[in-house]
């Protein structure tokens, strides 16, 4: 397993230039396995590929591995979904020096929730990041924005 180190940020609002300038992908996801409060498993299809994710750990600095499959085994395991909502969101990526923020508008259920994510190489280089002016309270450490419990329970009623 590789290690991922992102942090999390709501967006109440943002230069309208940000979206019409950057490429945008949709995104489905659900998850296949959310019974350790900490561990998931995520079937994603972003665009017109496949791919299978487990996470374990929480926070910051979490274990992920991410394989691509093809649709037909996508198609087989969706069967296996265990919360009964699915995240629909598109995605925009933009630069920000060296790093990318991926900039997420929620669909569905969660339509009125925005959110950036950007991540990092090293537990030092997340620390040192200053964000855009135009993000909003850090959710990193927040279990409730995690995607596998907006998934399950929606928009958190802070």
């Amino acid at each position: 397993m590789g290690k991922e180190i992102e942090r999390k940020w709501l967006i109440n609002e943002f230069p309208a230039n940000l979206v019409s300038s950057n490429l945008s992908s949709k995104i489905n996801q659900m998850y296949l396995e959310v019974s350790n409060e900490n561990d998931e498993v995520r079937l994603r299809k972003k665009g017109d590929r496949y791919f299978l994710t487990v996470k374990k750990g929480e926070g910051l600095e979490r274990e992920e591995t991410q394989i691509e499959i093809p649709f037909e085994t996508y198609n087989s395991l969706s069967c296996l979904q265990v919360c009964k909502n699915k995240i629909r969101k598109t995605r925009y990526e933009i630069k920000d020096g060296s790093n990318i923020i991926e900039l997420d508008f929620y669909e569905g259920n969660l339509e009125r929730l925005v959110t950036a994510e950007v991540e990092f190489g090293s537990i030092e280089e997340s620390k040192s990041y200053n964000p855009p002016e135009w993000f909003g309270k850090e959710i990193t450490e927040e279990k409730k924005y995690k995607n596998k419990n907006l998934a399950r329970d929606g928009i958190p009623k802070n």
